[in-house]
Parts: C-alpha cells; structure tokens; sequence
C-alpha cells in the first residue's frame, strides 16, 4: 500500500466511531455484546471468589485513594471515581483468565471493555444502549487495531493491553459523546500511551493482570482529558514513528477500515471453555477426548505429544508454576489437572493443586513441539 493511501486512516476510523449507532446494529450482534459482558461479570464473579489474594492487592489499593465517585468496583461498597473503579475492576476480571478472546488479535477484550464502560457509564448515568453501543465500537477498533499490527506485534508485545487500551479510549470518548477530532486525539493519546509486555503472559505474575486494568484507567483518563479541552496526537495510527510502525514488523493497513459497518468484530469473538490461557485449550479438550473415547487411564499414558500451533510458539510452556496465576498460564499444567481430574475447574487453581506430586509427576510426561 503506498503511503499516500494510509493518509488519514486515524481520522476515517475516527469519523465512523463518531457515527456509530446502537440503533445499526443487528441483533446478533447486540445479543452477543450483552454476553460477553455477562460473561466479563462472571469472570470478575470468579476473580473475587477464587483469586482473593490477587484482588486484595488491587481493591487495597483503590480504597487507598479515598477517590470520590459515583462508579463501583466489583464486590465493593464504596462508591469511587471512574478512573479508580475502571483500574480495580479490570484486574478483579482478568485475574482469573476466564474472559473472552478474539483470535485475529489474539486479545482479551471484555475485562478492559467492561472496566471502562460500567465505570464512567455510572459517572455520566449512561442507558444500556449506551454501554452496549460503546462496547461493541471499541471491540471493533481494538479487533481492527489488532489485524493490522499482527503476528509481529506478538513478538514482544500482550496485545490485550496494546490494542485494548485503544479500543476502550474509542469506548470512553463514545460514551462522553466526544466528536470525530475529539476521539482521534483519544486515540492518539492510547496509542501514544500503549505498553504491556508479553513478560507477565509467559511467567505469570501480576502484570498480566494489571494490563485491562491499566487500559480501561488510561481509557477513562483520556476521554475524560480530551472532554476537558486537551489536545492529543492526530493520525498516530499511520504516522511515520507512529503506532503501526512502533508496534509492528509489518504492519498491513487494508483491515483497518475494510467493510467498516459491514461486519463486527464481536462477531468473531468467543468465549472460553476453561479457565487456562487460550493456546491450552485444544490442548486440554483433545487429551480429555482421547482419554475418554479409548478408555484410557492417567496411569497407562507414557509420553502426551502435543504441536503448538505456529501462531503462539513458545506460549504456555511454563513447566514449574509458582503461583495459581502463572498455573493458570501453563498448558502442561492445565493437560495434567485435566487427566488428574478428568476435567479442568476454576477452583482447582490453588497451592495445594500446584504442590500434588501427582499431577507434577503427569507434567513430567507432556511433551510440547514449540515448532
């Protein structure tokens, strides 16, 4: 694509999240959106149950900041400022690895989504066509963001941070009804402001937690400083040190603005069947499948031979968890309680599970071809 054809691709996206309208929408597509942030509510349902110690350092945190308010954090009395409440309840839904997945970007866009709508949707006194609206805009942006700046991006980069740090900017300045120039320089400033390393996915500690939870705050900072007459970066999408080139390889602009209105990147998006990272899953369901259909026994298996697929390599590998949020992270881990158990569960995730010398003595048997 020559250069003079990637001009004011900011802008264009810009303009149709300016125009975008509940009203558009198909009802499968909605209908989805209404699931998904169910499903982001369960997961911090999960977080608050299963993850306690995780989330205590987030809300002790929070409570910490005496912020007045009228937004909610997940499980919590006090009422807090939006910002406060869209950093706490990001985490409080990420924790536990449950949430949603878009695979083009490889994102987890819910926990970020849900963060910043319900926190400044309570502040503004938002409708649920309003929620609903910005949710589905800026899962369409992030998911866009994210076909463009992929695989490379993937090198380095947790893109549920990165593109969903943008896509919940877009959902924030829907939100406060900030004009076409208004939510460009929103952008500009998530994109100038995206961070969030792959560290925290590969090793399991509380980075990766904190990424939605850093996305949905910066989105509510942004849109709320741009409505206060801030400026921000116009077209730092395609700008020459800008987003695209920064944060990937070889960036592709055509999915940026192809069939925009047309197709929803919701519609593409899925939900988890196990609370583990999303390169385990075939991993886990296909072990468990073999296992069951031919009868065979944990005790009788010699080696399980499992081929990464070369869209993650070297993902999930980690061989000695050290906590339930990396076990989380581990596919030898989650294949082993699965053939310990027959199935995995959310609430297996605990020390005592990481310190059974059974299912570590399964974990020595799994062998993963990283291609």
């Amino acid at each position: 694509m020559g250069h003079h054809q990637n001009e004011k691709l900011t802008k264009k996206l810009s303009e149709f999240a300016f125009d975008f309208s509940y009203d558009d929408l198909p009802s499968e597509v909605t209908e989805q959106a209404k699931l998904f942030i169910l499903d982001t509510l369960g997961c911090a349902l999960g977080g608050r149950t299963q993850a306690k110690e995780e989330v205590s350092w987030i809300t002790m945190f929070a409570g910490s900041q005496n912020s007045k308010g009228n937004s909610t954090i997940f499980g919590e009395k006090e009422r807090t400022s939006a910002a406060t409440a869209a950093l706490a309840n990001g985490a409080i839904a990420h924790t536990i690895d449950f949430d949603d997945t878009h695979m083009p970007s490889i994102t987890h866009l819910g926990s970020s989504l849900v963060a910043t709508t319900f926190a400044l949707g309570e502040e503004l006194n938002s409708n649920g066509k309003d929620i609903i609206e910005a949710f589905v805009l800026g899962f369409d942006v992030a998911g866009r963001i994210g076909r463009c700046a992929m695989p490379s991006h993937y090198k380095y980069w947790h893109p549920t941070a990165t593109f969903g740090g943008i896509g919940a900017a877009v959902a924030g300045a829907k939100l406060l009804k900030l004009d076409s120039k208004q939510i460009e320089m929103t952008i500009g400033l998530a994109a100038d402001a995206a961070g969030g390393l792959r560290y925290g996915v590969d090793n399991g500690d509380f980075s990766k937690s904190l990424h939605p939870a850093m996305a949905a705050m910066k989105a509510v900072l942004f849109a709320q400083l741009i409505n206060n007459g801030a400026t921000g970066p116009l077209g730092i999408l395609e700008y020459s040190s800008g987003f695209f080139n920064a944060f990937s390889e070889e960036p592709n602009f055509e999915p940026l603005l192809d069939r925009l209105g047309e197709y929803y990147e919701i519609s593409v998006g899925g939900l988890k069947s196990y609370p583990t990272i999303q390169c385990s899953h075939t991993a886990i369901s296909k072990t468990l499948e073999l296992v069951q259909e031919n009868g065979i026994h944990k005790d009788d298996i010699a080696e399980v031979s499992i081929v990464q697929s070369e869209t993650m390599p070297g993902q999930g590998m980690n061989y000695n968890p050290q906590s339930p949020l990396a076990a989380r992270l581990s596919t030898p881990f989650a294949v082993s309680l699965g053939l310990q158990d027959g199935g995995v569960s959310l609430e297996r995730f605990t020390e005592d599970t990481l310190a059974d010398p059974e299912i570590n003595e399964i974990m020595s048997r799994i062998k993963i071809d990283s291609n």
